[in-house]
């Protein structure tokens, strides 16, 4: 039930509670006990739907307030991060990058920043949140610098057979 319904529920059900209150104050006295009786019964039902329905409005507020929190948070987050190589990244005041990567997708679509991984395959990078899959070697390169790093010393070993091969011959 939305809230602006569910206030208006409670708040009918408050009014007739005064309404019954105010026609038992003003009664007669030779109103019989039996009409007392419901009457007064009547009022207990009308508050008590009213109780209900404030709890109700109380829940959908509170949910409506988690959500801006969250979406207040996304919203800060959002003008920190940087879109770069297809993935977010948290920089510092220098602009260097400290965290990250995120997630593209998980950001955009639910305001969440989930991290990246690494794929199976080189280049591969994946989201185990959204399970989304892209090809982007800087991405990769900063989740795996091992596997950068072994690249540099295949190059360097390559270069180095190279150059002894040459001088066998």
């Amino acid at each position: 039930m939305d809230p602006l319904s569910a206030i208006s529920t409670a708040l009918t059900s408050i009014k007739t509670a005064a309404d019954i209150a105010k026609l038992l104050k003003d009664a007669d006295l030779s109103l019989k006990n039996a009409e007392l009786k419901l009457k007064l019964a009547e009022i207990v039902e009308a508050l008590a739907d009213a109780k209900l329905q404030m709890a109700d409005i109380k829940q959908v507020m509170t949910e409506k307030d988690e959500v801006i929190a969250r979406l207040q948070e996304a919203l800060e987050l959002k003008g920190k991060l940087i879109l770069q190589d297809s993935a977010y990244w948290l920089p510092d005041e220098k602009g260097n990058v400290i965290g990250g990567p995120f997630c593209m997708g998980c950001f955009e679509a639910n305001h969440v920043a989930r991290t990246l991984v690494a794929g199976e395959k080189e280049s591969q990078v994946k989201c185990p949140n959204c399970n989304s899959v892209f090809c982007s070697k800087p991405v990769y390169d900063r989740l795996r610098p091992d596997v950068e790093e072994g690249r540099k010393k295949y190059k360097i070993m390559l270069t180095h057979l190279g150059t002894q091969r040459r001088s066998v011959f």
